[in-house]
């Protein structure tokens, strides 16, 4: 997906999020937003896929911040409502492979500080309402059942925090229905509250899948620019990509004629409603296939 202008503020606006999570002196918060400004100048071009510039605007801001996990107390947060959500639902959601993938998208709402998007303010109730009420906007959930089951092997790229504790459920439900290899991938270095393997082995998805692997360095999205040898022959070698989240969906779609991919995300601003051709609050299952 390419990058639009819309998204140039959003991106500015998470930068200025992460200097005050940071909590950085005046003179390091003005050289991390210095540093970003100096790669758009020098990167921005309206045909250029916009997860590329944003991986090279936050590596560069988080070098300046110390390349800390930034989000950590986000991170907490999630999975704080999360697991209080999924106590309170637990009937609503088990065994039901459409109602299991609603939840993992409408957790997909834990993504801090993109502007025009509250993640905090009344989500637990927000979310509740949502997985007993909701539905899905792109309901191709049966067509990725059958995908699905008659798949060797399956690649499951998280997102974020919170969120992955509704993807733990939802891989439970894949072990019930296919015997496919099931392959982890989390981000390789801390970025935004997305998963890392230490968060994965912090709330035990590591051992619901056969294997876990980090994409690469850190990047927003699958980013083939600091993807690992490893997980480049992994994508290459499944049969299908279950991907989790904005940041995936916007990279993958660059790939996607190349892989049979499973898109599940909640659209959280306008240039991917525009892309996926439906309005910002969405909740979208929808396959793609080779």
């Amino acid at each position: 997906m390419k990058i639009e202008l819309d998204c140039v503020p959003c991106l500015l606006n998470r930068v200025r999020y992460e200097i005050e999570l940071s909590d950085v002196n005046e003179e390091t918060g003005f050289e991390a937003m210095s540093n970003a400004l100096d790669i758009l100048e020098s990167e921005l071009d309206l045909e250029m896929p916009g997860h590329l510039i944003s991986s090279e605007v936050h590596r560069a801001v988080y070098k300046s911040l110390d390349d800390g996990d930034i989000y950590r107390e986000k991170k907490d947060l999630s999975n704080r409502v999360a697991r209080k959500v999924i106590n309170e639902l637990d009937e609503v959601i088990k065994d039901s492979f459409e109602k299991l993938v609603l939840s993992t998208i409408v957790s997909n709402s834990f993504d801090f500080g993109v502007m025009g998007h509250e993640a905090e303010v009344g989500v637990e109730d927000r979310f509740k309402k949502e997985i007993v009420d909701g539905k899905l906007t792109v309901d191709e959930t049966d067509e990725i059942q059958e995908v699905v089951k008659e798949s060797e092997k399956i690649a499951y790229i998280l997102d974020n925090c919170g969120e992955a504790l509704f993807d733990s459920l939802l891989i439970e439900e894949l072990n019930k229905i296919t015997k496919a290899e099931i392959i982890l991938l989390v981000r390789g270095e801390p970025i935004f509250n997305d998963m890392t393997i230490d968060d994965a082995r912090e709330i035990g998805i590591d051992k619901k899948v056969d294997r876990i692997f980090e994409l690469g360095e850190r990047a927003v999205g699958v980013n083939f620019n600091y993807l690992s040898e490893k997980t480049f022959d992994i994508l290459n070698d499944v049969d299908l990509i279950i991907s989790k989240g904005m940041a995936n969906y916007e990279s993958l779609t660059e790939v996607d004629d190349q892989y049979t991919i499973a898109y599940l995300f909640k659209v959280k601003c306008e240039p991917v409603s525009k892309s996926i051709g439906y309005p910002v609050g969405s909740n979208i299952a929808k396959l793609s296939k080779k």
